[in-house]
């Protein structure tokens, strides 16, 4: 039977931290006698003593090393993560928009298009339905990332296509 590498970790966690506050956590001297750092006190009598050598039993426990802080040498605010591209499909371009602003990306980063060849995009679209958009959904949105959505008139529009026209008879493919 082969041990489950998950119940196995544990253990060796264990073992290896055992061993490790056996050791007495200080420098062997050749006496095998652990060498630890003096306390400081404040006052200046109390820095002219000779450091002595004290040895501490094992203890029964073992508790874990404390975590040491981390700090950055810079002093610059971290980036801010980069947002990411929010499902807009099927909702109004005006739906769109209002998602943006939700997520605090400007609305001037969307670019409509028309989902078709054969169909020209009205100067008031935000009633008009999205197809597509460019980035994916749960893509990261850079700050200089522009999203493009293509849209139709009617969301049944969206899945209709001759060739990338929405009507047959405009499609130069096609035979009458």
């Amino acid at each position: 039977m082969v041990p489950n590498p998950r119940r196995l970790a544990p253990s060796v966690l264990v073992g290896v931290l055992a061993l490790a506050g056996c050791s007495g956590g200080g420098t062997q001297t050749g006496d095998a006698t652990p060498v630890t750092a003096p306390a400081t006190v404040g006052s200046s009598a109390a820095t002219s003593e000779t450091p002595t050598a004290t040895a501490s039993p094992p203890s029964a426990t073992v508790e874990p090393p404390a975590p040491t802080p981390t700090t950055t040498a810079s002093t610059a605010p971290a980036p801010p993560p980069d947002a990411v591209m929010p499902a807009l499909h099927s909702r109004t371009y005006e739906q769109a928009r209002t998602e943006f602003s939700r997520q605090d990306l400007s609305p001037a980063r969307l670019t409509a298009a028309a989902q078709h060849k054969d169909v020209t995009l009205p100067r008031d679209h935000d009633a008009w339905y999205i197809c597509d958009t460019s980035p994916r959904p749960g893509a990261p949105l850079r700050a200089t990332t522009t999203v493009t959505v293509r849209l139709a008139q009617d969301f049944s529009d969206c899945t209709t296509s001759f060739n990338g026209y929405l009507y047959e008879k405009n499609d130069p493919a096609s035979t009458p």
